[in-house]
């Protein structure tokens, strides 16, 4: 019981044993497609509009990309404005703000009087202290670009708290030490 598809192949299993390649019949249909692709050329003039309408596009999308950039760079020069403050934005804020420079101020004026104390402690403290001052640095950064946000006006208060927190506890091991060495003192 042969299938259908067992006797074609023996049918044309000569044809199909063939060592070498037809040159004749593939010459024949490579030149029976170029003449196919030949008749379905576009002629060049009908190509003309569409290629000034890509010119005109690329043009416009060049010079608009390049004025959105000079704008960019050039918009804080032309407002007079290169840095936002909590004033410009609210009195309230302002006000807040004010009032926490006050107390750093406060703070800072009150360990100078202490004088230099060198504990590994105090250093860290400091440390953190100029991390925070980073911290405030790049706030204000953003809140110049970015403008209002309540996120970033906290990020701002939460550093003051903070540096005062740290300013305090400062302070307190300033005295804990001075008190000690004065223990010393008097116990010699």
């Amino acid at each position: 019981m042969l299938t259908d598809l067992e006797k074609f192949l023996k049918n044309i299993r000569s044809k199909l044993d063939v060592e070498q390649p037809d040159d004749q019949a593939i010459w024949e249909g490579i030149r029976s497609g170029l003449q196919k692709g030949h008749n379905r050329n576009i002629k060049f003039s009908e190509l003309r509009p569409l290629l000034k309408l890509r010119k005109v596009a690329a043009v416009l999308i060049v010079a608009f990309c390049l004025g959105y950039i000079a704008y960019d760079l050039l918009q804080p020069k032309l407002s007079g404005t290169t840095h936002v403050s909590l004033a410009d934005i609210n009195e309230t804020l302002a006000d807040r703000e004010k009032q926490y420079q006050v107390t750093v101020r406060l703070k800072q004026d009150e360990l100078r009087h202490f004088g230099t104390v060198e504990n590994y402690i105090i250093s860290e403290l400091v440390e953190e202290i100029e991390h925070l001052d980073t911290i405030y640095d790049q706030a204000m950064a953003d809140l110049t670009e970015l403008g209002y946000d309540e996120q970033i006006i906290n990020t701002i208060f939460d550093t003051y708290e903070k540096k005062i927190q740290l300013l305090e506890l400062i302070i307190l091991e300033t005295n804990k030490i001075q008190s000690h060495e004065n223990e010393e003192i008097n116990h010699l």
